[in-house]
């Protein structure tokens, strides 16, 4: 039986793998630990994960990424049209009135639905796993974001059932973390209890939750969240704002070239990177559009304060988590910062006011879903023997639909449909 966890992100998606010692993140084939969520879509072939983003540059109108935000949304969502407007290729609304994505495969024109392309991206992420384990990988535990609708749900285990995969649990990313951080954690508290904030900055959205710890059990005790404020939303910000330098100094319009767009946003993503190290950082791109070359500079005054719009969403999450756990900022003792957008500096000078408290990074910010997500795997596996960890949510999910709050009192079996992902089914039981 294997034993392996999924963290589909964004941007990038990691492979981890249980063994008998411990927890494995799975390098790909070029011996990296993240692979890109990225579909390119040739004349002759397709490229999928690292080979589909060195090729996406040339090829943008055909490269599909950022899946997750198609995933099971309507093509008239508000949220989905607005990420519409920075994607390269062509989208469409289906008959079903969901989001067909256009790309030229083959020498013609051919419409995708988001399952299909996720389907590609997890028989990729299968093959690195198996290239690793040199045995068939069928079950698996895959991490999923908490504000996932139950079509979103739905949409995951379709799309794992097209390329092979029988997901044992689709697995909350905040639970996932919480996991991966205490199941190693020997002095934990026996009657008091430790709570933990744990705030995940990712790409795309920001996740915050707060979980109690005892010794040998963790409890869910809030969650929050902001579906569209992420790393690209910074990215976002250097590019318009370049995007306006480049056009009164150089007299370009970036717009106006998808190839120009995508080589500008790589290197807005570089800069922030750069920014989050040092006061300041330059920008220099050769042959940027109409053979010119483009140079640029920015201090992180200046980026912070373009970025304000952004920053200012950051608190929303926070509070709402603080308050549905029934937690002042005085009884939360950790404050724990994962994701990949997470290394702003600006982030996190708002969290340490907000809590009082310095954050601490002691997970790899990038790592802890997948490994949490393995662990998981291995706790449900019969052929792993793994030290007694009890998960306990005070609520499950609330319906995105109407607002409401899911009962918290519910037969163990309804609360393992719910954990699954299929909550239809559990409200027929």
């Amino acid at each position: 039986m294997s034993v392996v966890g999924f963290d589909l992100g964004n941007e990038s998606c990691i492979v981890g793998v249980a063994r008998q010692r411990g927890i494995d993140v799975v390098l790909n084939e070029e011996s990296k630990r993240e692979t890109p969520a990225i579909v390119c879509f040739g004349d002759k072939q397709r490229f999928i994960g690292t080979a589909g983003a060195a090729n996406s540059t040339m090829n943008p109108k055909n490269s599909i990424s950022q899946i997750k935000r198609l995933l099971g949304r309507k093509f008239a969502d508000p949220e989905l049209q607005r990420d519409l407007q920075s994607f390269p290729f062509r989208v469409s609304e289906g008959p079903d009135g969901f989001p067909l994505v256009h790309a030229r495969y083959l020498g013609e024109e051919n419409a995708f639905t988001p399952t299909q392309l996720l389907a590609m991206v997890l028989s990729n992420l299968k093959a690195i796993a198996e290239d690793n384990l040199k045995s068939a990988v069928v079950d698996c535990c895959i991490g999923i974001p908490v504000y996932f609708t139950d079509l979103q749900r739905r949409s995951v285990l379709d799309a794992a059932t097209i390329s092979g995969l029988q997901p044992l649990r689709l697995f909350h990313e905040t639970t996932a973390t919480a996991l991966a951080y205490g199941i190693y954690k020997t002095d934990l508290p026996e009657n008091d209890q430790l709570n933990v904030a744990f705030v995940d900055v990712g790409h795309a959205s920001m996740q915050v939750s707060i979980v109690g710890f005892k010794k040998g059990q963790l409890k869910m005790l809030s969650h929050a969240y902001d579906r569209s404020l992420g790393g690209r939303d910074f990215d976002e910000a250097l590019f318009k704002h370049f995007a306006e330098k480049f056009k009164e100094e150089y007299k370009i319009d970036v717009y106006q070239n998808a190839r120009a767009c995508i080589r500008l946003r790589v290197a807005c993503e570089k800069l922030k990177k750069m920014l989050s190290a040092n006061p300041e950082a330059p920008m220099n791109i050769e042959c940027l559009m109409d053979e010119k070359d483009v140079r640029g500079f920015i201090k992180r005054d200046e980026f912070e304060q373009i970025s304000a719009p952004v920053l200012e969403r950051v608190k929303g999450p926070l509070e709402k988590a603080l308050a549905e756990a029934g937690l002042t900022s005085e009884s939360v003792h950790f404050v724990e910062v994962v994701g990949s957008g997470s290394r702003v500096p600006a982030i996190i000078r708002i969290i340490t006011e907000f809590f009082g408290k310095e954050p601490r990074r002691t997970m790899n910010a990038s790592e802890c879903v997948a490994r949490g997500c393995a662990l998981q795997c291995a706790i449900l596996s019969p052929t792993f023997k793994v030290r007694e960890f009890q998960l306990m949510k005070v609520f499950l999910f609330q319906s995105l639909y109407h607002g409401n709050q899911i009962p918290r009192t519910m037969s163990p079996k309804k609360q393992w449909y719910f954990q699954r992902g299929t909550r239809s089914r559990a409200s027929k039981l």
